[in-house]
C-alpha cells in the first residue's frame, strides 16, 4: 500500500525511537494535528486509517509519545485525541454496517486487522499508568477547579479505553490454548495492573 506523500511526511515529522526513549521532533505536535486533519477528510473506504493503520503510526509513535510526553500537556492531549479517532470500532467507521461489497468489505477487514495489531500495542503497563495517572490527577480537581477541557479530557480518556477493550479478538492470529491469556485479557491486566 502506497502512503500519500503529505500523510508520509506527516509521518516521519512525529519523532523516533532511540534506545528506550522516544524522542519527538520539533514539529511533531503540528503533524499529530495534521494527521486529525487528514483523517476528518478520508473516503468512505478509510484509506487514511487503513494506511496509518499499515504504517503501525499507533504503535511506533503514538503510544510513545502517550508514555514518554505525559509533561506536555498540549501535545499529549492531541495524541489522545488522534487515538481516540485512529481506535474507534471499524464497524464505526463504515457507517455502522458490514460492508457487503466486496472491496470495502476488503477495506473492513484490513482495517479490523489493524485495530487488532493495534491492541497488542496497549499490553504495556507504562501506557496505562500514563493514562491511569492523567484520569486520576482530573478527578482530583475540585468541581469549581475542573474546566470543560478537563471534563473532554476526562470523556477522551475513558472512550479510548472502550476502544481498545471493544476490538473484536482474532483468535486465529492469536492460536492460544484455552487456558492461555488472550491479547485482551494481558490488555485487562495491564489495566489493572496500572490501577493498583
Amino acid at each position: 500500500m502506497t502512503m500519500h506523500k503529505e500523510l508520509q511526511a506527516a509521518c516521519s515529522a512525529l519523532g523516533y525511537q532511540e534506545g528506550r526513549q522516544y524522542v519527538k521532533e520539533p514539529d511533531c505536535l503540528e503533524s499529530v494535528k495534521d494527521l486529525i486533519r487528514f483523517l476528518k477528510s478520508e473516503d468512505d473506504t478509510c484509506d487514511i486509517r487503513r494506511q496509518l493503520g499499515h504504517a503501525q503510526i499507533v504503535q511506533n509513535d503514538l503510544i510513545p509519545i502517550l508514555v514518554h510526553y505525559t509533561g506536555d500537556n498540549t501535545l499529549w492531549e492531541t495524541v489522545v485525541r488522534l487515538l481516540v479517532n485512529l481506535t474507534q470500532p471499524a464497524f464505526l467507521c463504515f457507517k455502522s454496517h458490514i460492508p457487503e461489497e466486496k472491496t470495502l468489505r476488503n477495506n473492513y477487514l484490513e482495517l479490523e486487522s489493524h485495530l487488532q495489531t493495534m491492541e497488542e500495542a496497549f499490553i504495556n503497563e507504562d501506557v496505562f499508568a500514563a493514562i491511569t495517572g492523567k484520569l486520576g490527577d482530573l478527578l482530583k480537581l475540585d468541581w469549581e477547579h475542573r474546566h470543560e477541557e478537563h471534563s473532554l479530557l476526562i470523556e477522551r480518556l475513558l472512550i479510548l479505553i472502550r476502544n481498545v477493550l471493544h476490538i473484536p479478538p482474532n483468535p486465529d492470529a492469536e492460536q492460544r490454548t484455552d487456558d492461555d491469556a488472550s491479547v485482551h485479557d494481558q490488555v485487562l491486566c495491564c489495566d489493572q495492573c496500572a490501577s493498583v
